[in-house]
């Protein structure tokens, strides 16, 4: 059996470690979490309750100001484009015509409040959006300092001795960059770019060891992860690397919530790789994802699929119009573990040929 990435809980960071699905320890859930982590190395706060939310939202006017009209506006990627069109120069801030080094550094808390919007900043330091109800745009989020393993951006809260508390109100990044280039290896080999809940467009993410982790991803706000390009992780150690995960997102409390990877490019190379999506039922049930017209690129599988830790994927998995390199182990598996079924739809997916009409190579066969 292949080791594939758990997530644990150490000393209130996230660890991914190598593991056999059916060897990891599963810390007991509480309340609306899974274990997972904020930024801080530790919490004395208490595991939440099932009330557990973010606090009340109050008005706070945006922080920062607007973006000034750069030079050069930057070309970016026409609405729509499929993440086989994706390049550095079209996402992120090339697209709109910036670079991290031409802004302004942000000098606000590292968790804002609600109602907040940062724009046109360069954030040297790790950002819990715990708060809810904020936007940060046309940014470049690249601390030079964090604690080991730790995420670059969650939005979890306050953590108790086996779970983080889950954020109330919806988050948004949009054309920024992430950036771990200013950590070292072993500093960032086990963190996650974005750790949390949320919707992700159009970021260039880049230089830390796994890229979009939705996890610990509660029972009442959708996620979205669209036109986003996450290459250039790194590792070290004993470290595993996701380009893209979803540990877990049931849907006992909204049965309408919905999860989609819309239209990304995703490259995990790191040589230590899971692959560049992995949805692992670690920490709870996952069910209504979608996975459409994106680039999945790198080692290990490509798109990984897996029932485990006693919860199941459900029957609304879809994954259509997607390219593969088929590189690593391949394009894609299935670990039902008894569930009985796979992905409820599995259409129009292929290798990468660049040069072929709409780059169709040959069909990806139904893992």
């Amino acid at each position: 059996m292949k080791l594939r990435l758990a997530v644990l809980l150490t000393g209130g960071v996230i660890t991914l470690a190598a593991c056999s699905p059916t060897k990891a320890v599963n810390p007991t859930p509480v309340a609306e979490s899974t274990s997972a982590t904020s930024t801080s190395t530790s919490s004395s706060s208490p595991a939440p309750s099932s009330s557990s939310s973010a606090p009340a939202p109050a008005p706070q006017s945006a922080t920062n100001g607007p973006v000034k009209p750069p030079a050069n506006p930057g070309t970016p990627a026409p609405a729509g484009s499929p993440g086989w069109k994706l390049t550095q120069a079209n996402t992120g801030l090339a697209a709109v015509g910036l670079n991290c080094d031409s802004l302004p550094v942000y000098t606000g808390p590292a968790t804002p409040g609600s109602g907040t919007v940062i724009s046109g900043k360069r954030i040297e330091q790790a950002l819990t959006l715990f708060a809810g109800n904020i936007t940060i745009e046309k940014s470049c989020i690249r601390p030079t300092k964090l604690n080991e393993a730790a995420p670059l951006v969650t939005t979890n809260g306050p953590c108790g001795s086996n779970s983080c508390q889950v954020t109330g109100a919806p988050v948004t990044i949009r054309d920024s960059n992430i950036d771990g280039s200013r950590l070292s290896a072993s500093t960032i080999a086990k963190s996650c770019a974005f750790l949390g809940v949320g919707t992700l467009q159009r970021n260039y993410i880049t230089g830390m060891g796994s890229g979009i982790c939705f996890y610990n991803t509660g029972t009442t706000l959708s996620g979205l992860a669209e036109g986003n390009y996450v290459r250039g992780l790194r590792t070290a150690g004993d470290a595993h690397n996701d380009g893209a995960t979803v540990r877990d997102f049931p849907l006992d409390r909204n049965a309408g919530r919905t999860l989609t990877f819309r239209n990304n490019r995703i490259d995990c190379s790191t040589g230590q790789d899971t692959g560049a999506l992995f949805i692992q039922t670690y920490g709870g049930d996952i069910d209504n994802v979608t996975v459409e017209g994106n680039l999945l690129e790198g080692g290990g599988y490509q798109l990984g699929l897996e029932s485990s830790h006693g919860n199941q994927y459900g029957r609304n998995m879809k994954a259509i119009n997607n390219r593969f390199t088929g590189s690593g182990w391949g394009a894609a598996y299935v670990t039902s573990n008894n569930v009985g079924y796979k992905w409820a739809v599995w259409q129009e997916n292929y290798l990468l040929d660049p040069n072929a009409p709409d780059a169709k190579g040959k069909p990806a066969g139904t893992p």
